[in-house]
């Protein structure tokens, strides 16, 4: 289990070079990356069942909200807008569903929400200080970062299980 968990951080880190410095990323590190989580969670000793259940609800989520927001753009420019042309790219959502893969319902819902909130700030402070600024966010990369940092704390310095969403409901009810 540690091997995988090691190769899981190093793709999470290689997705982020790769945005940051190209702001594009291999394809294939998608599929790979889901294909470790749910080895993971077999090796946690989850159920298909289970597995299968939290992945549904968190691409179901991801997919309502992807419609609204393209909903919302359609609106705003009184044209079919169409996110991943411009907008969103396809690492970025392509990253996110392969979370989908690993985390359970609310801890995708409590990631997916910190960690826009987290970019949104990492980037208007990096593009604060840097010499050229950009329009275009590091989304996937910068994701991939803090989920990086967030599963090795969780793996190796608080036992929390990120497949359960044991310890957010002790937290939401303390």
């Amino acid at each position: 289990m540690l091997l995988l968990k090691l190769f899981i951080e190093a793709v999470l880190l290689l997705v982020f070079v790769q945005d940051m410095r190209d702001r594009s990323v291999y394809g294939f590190l998608f599929p790979v990356l889901m294909l470790l989580f749910l080895g993971l969670q077999l090796l946690q000793g989850n159920t298909l069942m289970g597995i299968g259940q939290s992945v549904g609800i968190n691409i179901g989520f991801f997919a309502i909200q992807f419609f609204i927001v393209s909903a919302y753009f359609s609106v705003k420019h009184k044209k079919w807008t169409n996110l991943t042309a411009g907008l969103l790219g396809w690492g970025d959502v392509l990253f996110l569903l392969a979370l989908c893969f690993y985390l359970s319902v609310l801890n995708f819902l409590f990631f997916y929400i910190t960690s826009l909130v987290l970019v949104l700030v990492i980037w208007l402070v990096w593009q604060f200080f840097a010499k050229e600024t950009s329009k275009q966010v590091p989304l996937a990369g910068l994701q991939a970062l803090l989920f990086a940092v967030f599963s090795a704390a969780c793996w190796w310095i608080w036992p929390l299980n990120l497949t359960s969403d044991d310890w957010l409901l002790k937290v939401m009810y303390k």
